[in-house]
């Protein structure tokens, strides 16, 4: 091969390169907008008043920060310079953006007339935000800026038109929310499929805004109320101070009917029971310590009861599994997982009917299922057979009883006060015990 040659076809993959970065970046030109979180950290006051232009990008697996900015008009130099400064104020110092996180560069004319990048910012979360800028002497410095939120109160609440999650979501709620409202009522299976039209709900939630009442985030479900054909209810979402595990109670202070699911994969079949079996793999006489749940690979676990996640990773046989511990001396084990739950950590409280995370085939195993084990007092029980407690009943404890009542009737007056749909200033659900009636 001749040099021109190679330098032709060197040229055509430089070329295909860029192309596929365009096609990736997908970069969308626009006139700079100016927003707070910028302005807050705008370096450049010396340079006076310019004329900036924004573009928009997104980080993914075959594209870095630096591919993006240059993708988007930055210079090599500026791009590396700009992406060591957000990596090194990120919280997650020295590694690189995760994969879907948006950025925005902002450019300026230089004295030249050429564009050159001027900033960049990077949106963590609803809540955190990465801004680098240029200051006077050309370098880039980056900032973490924390938007002030507070938690406030969202009330849904009306009758089913299509389907509960469909109305939950028209409301401002979400899936996980419709999906732990109809857990509340197990007795009416038809409102896990969607329930029925002209059945009424109420429910409240908590969100997170920020300081100018915008909606960032959802949180948790704080009230589920519902008048259906086979079922209804109210039911408070409440942290009892003696045991830190939040739980539904009813309105006098009762919890749900038994302590722990027995079928953390909703709707999915048992096809392996409790006791010794043949091992399908080694072939051994060997005591099958749970049950097993087939069910398709990605469909959600849920936690079978409120408690404290000990353990979470890979344990041989187990594949990735999941151990939470309960009150009362009861502890659960999930197996064979694909993956866990976003932000689930060892040390981290779960609610009865969280999802922890999703079956998959994972360990010594011969097909997607969930290996579901219940220990007492450290030894296996049978989580079929076994007489589950009853809910707790707070009466039973006079400061818990008067915190909870506290914490029900903050509920129900923000109710009284909110139609559907309305956001209300309130504390913490962890907190609400403590703070005056709205």
């Amino acid at each position: 091969m001749t040099s021109r040659t190679a330098e032709r076809v060197g040229a055509a993959a430089v070329i295909l390169v860029m192309l596929a970065l365009f096609l990736l970046v997908r970069a969308e030109p626009e006139a700079l907008k100016p927003l707070g979180l910028l302005q807050m950290n705008d370096l450049r006051a010396e340079a006076g008043e310019t004329d900036t232009v924004t573009r928009t990008g997104t980080v993914t697996a075959s594209v870095s920060t630096v591919d993006v900015l240059e993708v988007l008009g930055a210079s090599p130099e500026d791009a590396t310079a700009a992406a060591i400064a957000l990596r090194e104020a990120s919280p997650t110092r020295g590694q690189r953006l995760r994969q879907g996180t948006p950025l925005s560069a902002w450019f300026e004319a230089s004295a030249d007339g050429r564009e050159r990048l001027a900033g960049v910012s990077a949106k963590l979360s609803p809540k955190a935000t990465l801004v680098a800028s240029r200051s006077a002497d050309g370098r880039f410095t980056a900032n973490l800026l924390s938007a002030r939120t507070t938690t406030v109160l969202h009330r849904v609440a009306g009758r089913i038109d299509t389907t509960l999650a469909d109305a939950i979501l028209e409301g401002g709620g979400t899936r996980q929310h419709a999906e732990m409202f109809a857990g509340l009522f197990p007795e009416d299976p038809v409102l896990g499929q969607g329930g029925r039209k002209g059945e009424r709900f109420d429910a409240v939630i908590e969100v997170i805004a920020d300081e100018r009442g915008n909606f960032l985030e959802a949180g948790d479900l704080v009230f589920a109320a519902f008048n259906g054909q086979d079922a209804s209810g109210s039911w408070y979402r409440f942290t009892p101070e003696d045991t830190g595990l939040p739980e539904f109670y009813s309105g006098s202070g009762i919890a749900g009917d038994e302590f722990l699911l027995r079928d953390p994969v909703r709707g999915a079949q048992m096809n392996s029971g409790f006791g010794n079996r043949l091992h399908p793999i080694t072939g051994e006489m060997l005591l099958h310590a749970g049950i097993d749940f087939r069910a398709p690979i990605g469909t959600p676990i849920r936690a079978a009861g409120s408690g404290l996640v000990t353990d979470m990773r890979w344990g041989d046989g187990y594949g990735w599994f999941v151990r939470i511990r309960h009150e009362r001396g009861y502890e659960t084990v999930y197996a064979h997982m694909s993956g866990f739950a976003e932000g689930l950590t060892p040390g981290r409280t779960v609610m009865r009917g969280d999802i922890i995370g999703f079956v998959g085939s994972t360990g010594s195993s011969t097909g997607a299922h969930l290996h579901y084990e219940v220990l007492r007092n450290g030894f296996y029980v049978n989580p079929v057979t076994l007489a589950l407690p009853t809910g707790r009943d707070l009466s039973g404890n006079k400061d818990v009883f008067a915190a909870f009542e506290a914490q029900r009737d903050t509920i129900d007056a923000f109710r009284n006060q909110a139609p559907g749909g309305q956001l209300f200033a309130a504390a913490n659900s962890a907190r609400m015990a403590n703070a005056p009636a709205p």
